[in-house]
């Protein structure tokens, strides 16, 4: 089985360090644990959030950990003989200029000191959304792809791409036919082992 995998939401746990952040940053807490942007989770402008990510950004690339047995889980579905490729909107990633290199070579260094293994990394434009994100699941042919997003988990279920929606409060009411909610990477890798039994 090819599946792709989603970074932040996925291999990390985005909310917490824009909770943790963002109440040091903003001087105040979060107004809406429910929202995905730092201007909703704390009711700023779309200028404040902007300043607030140029000064947090690479912190969160360097420092932020992985979610627990986020590494191993991804291993064993090596080591199980399936093909596991990184398809990641990483801000700035997908540029080619010396922000977008230095973003890639932040981003490898990190899953190189986490452990991480993968078949392959697609950088898909942070600016270009669900559709991008399509383009990498069809470059590595996916059977499956594991992301947090509710617009990108819908515009791909909809286009019968299965996802694997890692569940988070920003998610909740997302539902298709082809999507599998996953509660941790536990859960995952035996959902995952369970559905390649079934391809």
């Amino acid at each position: 089985m090819r599946i792709g995998v989603d970074c932040d939401g996925v291999l990390t746990d985005m909310s917490e360090y824009i909770f943790q952040y963002g109440e040091k940053w903003f001087k105040r807490k979060p107004q809406n644990f429910d929202a995905f942007n730092p201007s909703e989770i704390f009711n700023c402008s779309k200028l404040q959030e902007l300043i607030f990510a140029v000064r947090y950004f690479f912190t969160y690339c360097k420092k932020w950990p992985p979610r627990k047995y986020a590494a191993p889980a991804i291993r064993k579905l090596l080591n199980d003989g399936h093909e596991v490729y990184q398809i990641t909107a990483r801000k700035f990633a997908s540029r080619n200029n010396f922000l977008g290199r230095y973003s890639r070579k932040l981003y490898k260094h990190w899953l190189k000191e986490h452990g991480f293994k993968f078949s392959g990394i697609f950088f898909c434009s942070d600016s270009r959304g669900p559709a991008d994100k399509m383009k990498g699941v069809k470059s590595v042919s996916a059977d499956i792809m594991i992301d947090d997003r509710p617009e990108i988990a819908l515009y791909l279920a909809r286009r019968n791409v299965k996802v694997m929606l890692f569940d988070n409060r920003y998610n909740k009411g997302v539902r298709h036919k082809n999507i599998i909610r996953v509660y941790d990477w536990k859960d995952a890798y035996k959902k995952l082992s369970a559905l390649a039994e079934t391809l």
